[in-house]
């Protein structure tokens, strides 16, 4: 604790009342009145002999010493002392107060007291409550609630305050991961001028923080840690979970999950597998502790729409204790997929490893007659198309010569020599060092607008066939070294981003955005989460690409914090329902599953220091209210010494025989 410093000295100035109280003390006290039968005698005294003793020594008593008192903390009271440290703790501030709260609202801290069932973010919740309760009249408080996104709360007077109290008090956590480095950016760019700035975590501890940022923060940091006294917590979670084409057979797909332990302990648990909610398979993990995990794999039946893996444990986080996947989109949102092939190349796995890709395979004497079925895109590899083209969208790859595509001729060797490289086809795409075999010279028509060219023809144009759009890969891709290059699924992929709206993926991660694109026709896209409101976001018009025609359109979704199964319907500008789709957000994530606090996160946020700053009295407190208290007190026992005398003469007088 610093030793006092006085804001207004001139306070002090209230001291002379002190020799006034001792002069009225040095006078004789009024005669106390008593009945005498005359005052004939009372004549004599000489009048020089009273006015001699008017006034006398300063009688050192305890009234006196009391009035001193009063009159010196009264004095000093006026003059606004103030110091630092220990006074700390009576919340006599000089200055306002900018609270910056700091909310954990991630996955971690849905997990549930084993004892009272209370979950780590009602507790954190109420740890926040208290802190604004703290704030008086000119002070400001910001909540930072983190998750997938950051909510921004915040009170800047009395009405905004209590408004901000009830808001908090039954606000739901938004989930997801907590970005603690990102928060404490944002509250550096929140710090106030003329205000004491300070910066309360509340966490359960599952969460690390770049020392750089910290040490750069401008203001203290409080840390509260919620729910983490005892060992380490017990938690089990399904932290991946994927499906992919079983090996040498294309229509079944193998399913792989990954188990994890965090706990202390070694646990063995039973795994159930469920397809379209029919329990078809069940395993016993043995899981080693310490965040190790086990992989499980299951072989799925053809078919499958929906797998779902649950592990049949109790913990105190039981969100991440299941996964699910759509593997089949029952919408037109899903990409399905035909390539008509009679020898498969390369194309045919750029094409299986799209997201929510599923590729059917034909040979070209199935197709002579029509193509059945319902198809986003259509791809014809070194075939002629059916006289009858399907309602989909088009990808050619060398077609044969005047099929569909007129052709002068053959090129050999060709070489690049014109490249759109601003072009959305070749987004990612290096065609350095590509060579190319033999390629048919195709004809320039009407409607053709070519992305990269040789000297006698186009190498990769779009095109417009029956009024359907359609791109071509003028050379074949198995003589072509572009195969063994990235750039050849990131150009496949930018085909069928082009062609075809995105589908919607069979799981996103936990916190991480949605992003796709929704159909031309669609004015709004809606999302209906597992739980709250449903959320209705505008697609905005379209950009001009480089060959003139619309950019396809994209809509980011970013509220992934609560797992489950989202709803997806595009709707019409009139309102008309268009398509719909689903996908699942599963709580398992080795982030947020791990319940464990991270080891020495007090001491990176305890480097966190005020900065200077010439108009804030940093850590100054008022005494003026505790001297003011005190006074009072003082003043209290003068009043009862003063008046006990008198109590006392009285009872006498009462009881006298």
């Amino acid at each position: 604790m610093s030793l006092p410093q006085f804001l207004i000295p001139a306070g002090l100035m209230a001291l002379v009342a002190v020799p006034v109280v001792i002069f009225l003390h040095m006078r004789n006290t009024t005669p106390v009145q008593r009945p005498v039968p005359t005052l004939r005698f009372w004549f004599e005294a000489a009048r020089e002999q009273t006015e001699q003793t008017r006034f006398r020594r300063p009688p050192l008593t305890l009234l006196l010493l009391l009035h001193l008192l009063i009159t010196a903390l009264l004095a000093l009271g006026l003059a606004r002392p103030v110091a630092t440290g220990a006074f700390g703790n009576l919340g006599l501030r000089t200055e306002p107060r900018h609270a910056i709260i700091l909310l954990d609202g991630s996955t971690s801290m849905t997990a549930r007291d084993p004892v009272t069932g209370e979950s780590r973010f009602a507790a954190a919740r109420a740890a926040a409550l208290t802190e604004l309760d703290d704030l008086r009249q000119g002070d400001v408080a910001t909540v930072l609630v983190l998750g997938t996104r950051t909510l921004t709360l915040e009170g800047t007077d009395p009405a905004s305050l209590a408004t901000l109290r009830d808001r908090l008090a039954t606000l739901r956590p938004p989930g997801g991961r907590a970005n603690l480095t990102d928060a404490l950016t944002l509250a550096h760019d929140l710090l106030l001028p003329g205000q004491e700035d300070r910066v309360t975590v509340i966490t359960d501890g599952a969460v690390t923080a770049d020392p750089g940022v910290v040490e750069a923060l401008g203001a203290p940091v409080d840390l509260v840690v919620i729910g983490t006294s005892g060992p380490d917590p017990a938690n089990v979670a399904v932290t991946e979970l994927s499906a992919r084409n079983a090996p040498g057979n294309t229509n079944q797909q193998e399913l792989y999950a990954r188990i994890t332990n965090f706990g202390p302990e070694t646990v063995r648990v039973p795994v159930v597998l469920r397809t379209d909610t029919i329990e078809t398979g069940r395993q016993d993990a043995t899981l080693p502790p310490g965040g190790r995990d086990v992989e499980l794999s299951w072989r799925l039946p053809a078919g499958v729409r929906d797998v779902e893996v649950e592990i049949l444990n109790r913990d105190i986080l039981p969100d991440d204790d299941r996964a699910a996947l759509i593997l089949r989109q029952e919408s037109s949102l899903a990409l399905d997929v035909l390539l008509v092939s009679d020898l498969p190349s390369p194309l045919q796995r750029a094409l299986e490893v799209l997201p929510g890709a599923r590729v059917t395979t034909e040979t070209s004497d199935r197709v002579t007659s029509g193509i059945s079925g319902d198809y986003d895109l259509v791809v014809f590899e070194r075939t002629v198309p059916p006289a009858s083209l399907p309602d989909a969208a088009l990808l050619f790859v060398q077609p044969p010569p005047d099929n569909p595509f007129p052709t002068t001729g053959e090129m050999i060797a060709p070489t690049v020599v014109n490249v759109a490289a601003d072009d959305p086809l070749l987004r990612g795409v290096d065609l350095g060092g590509v060579v190319f075999g033999p390629t048919p010279a195709y004809a320039s028509l009407d409607g053709q607008s070519p992305v990269v060219s040789a000297e006698a023809g186009p190498l990769l144009f779009r095109a417009t066939v029956e009024g359907r759009r359609a791109v071509v890969i003028a050379f074949d891709v198995a003589q072509s070294n572009i195969r063994q290059r990235v750039a050849f699924p990131i150009l496949v992929a930018n085909i069928a981003s082009e062609l075809v709206p995105s589908p919607l993926p069979s799981a996103v991660p936990l916190g991480d955005p949605l992003g796709y694109r929704p159909s031309a026709e669609a004015a709004t896209v809606v999302i209906e989460p597992p739980a709250g409101e449903t959320v209705e976001l505008t697609i905005f018009g379209e950009d001009p690409g480089a060959a003139g025609d619309a950019l396809p359109r994209q809509v980011t979704f970013a509220d992934t914090g609560q797992p489950g199964t989202y709803a997806v319907t595009e709707r019409s500008a009139s309102g008309e329902e268009l398509a719909g789709g689903r996908f699942v957000v599963n709580a398992g994530h080795p982030a947020e599953s791990d319940l464990r606090p991270t080891a020495g996160l007090d001491g990176v946020l305890a480097a966190a220091r005020a900065t200077s700053d010439e108009g804030v009295g940093v850590g100054l407190n008022d005494l003026w209210p505790a001297l003011v208290l005190a006074a009072l007190i003082v003043l209290g026992l003068e009043w009862l010494l003063t008046l006990w005398p008198q109590r006392r003469a009285v009872y006498r007088g009462q009881t006298a025989p």
